[in-house]
């Protein structure tokens, strides 16, 4: 079987909102499929040792124009920037890792509400109370998503996501890995898909 696309990405990353509406496309065109990595990026930056205090204004500026022009490109419903940006992904997170050890189909659908929720909405995502619609309509039990805050093997799949990532080179998200090479970036999902048809 083809080694899946793996979609290392963050929930407060635009990029890797826009990224996870096209991933599957590419995949399906290949043969493959798509392992969801979804980390803390700033967990990821203290581990590499990069300074990720602030942005500068003129770069911030163009980066929202640049990620909702590229949205709204492919039609993506897109808060340019949303109140809670950046948001806390912990309780996200653990709720995502939760959900994958026993059904990764689940997990999955979890984590595109997620960004649809607040790439799409603007809406915040941080804490329990912010996911209970997105339980409810995945059929989860609202009261769940506390045990999977306090699970312990949740909170050490999201360390061993963001270890996995540093030991594999990855700096920012939305990444892609397969067959050994890493793609940074949703724009880069081109070159991905390309690399691939060329091995066909």
């Amino acid at each position: 079987m083809a080694e899946p696309i793996l979609f290392i990405s963050e929930f407060s990353s635009p990029y890797a909102y826009i990224a996870a509406q096209m991933v599957d496309e590419v995949a399906k065109k290949h043969g493959r499929s798509v392992d969801w990595l979804p980390i803390s990026l700033g967990h990821l930056w203290k581990a590499i040792g990069h300074n990720s205090q602030g942005v500068a204004p003129r770069k911030m500026q163009y980066s929202m124009k640049d990620w909702t022009r590229c949205a709204r490109q492919m039609g993506l419903p897109i808060v340019t920037k949303p109140d809670s940006f950046p948001a806390n992904p912990k309780v996200p997170l653990r709720v995502f890792y939760h959900l994958k050890a026993s059904d990764p189909a689940k997990a999955e659908a979890f984590a595109r509400a997620v960004f649809d929720r607040f790439w799409g909405k603007g809406q915040p995502i941080s804490d329990a109370a912010d996911l209970e619609g997105i339980a409810k309509e995945l059929g989860i039990d609202p009261a769940d998503l506390v045990v999977a805050e306090n699970d312990e093997a949740a909170k050490k799949a999201v360390a061993d996501a963001v270890a996995k990532a540093e030991e594999l080179g990855a700096f920012g998200t939305p990444t892609f890995f397969v067959d050994g090479e890493m793609y940074w970036g949703h724009d880069r999902l081109d070159a991905l898909d390309r690399d691939l048809a060329a091995k066909s």
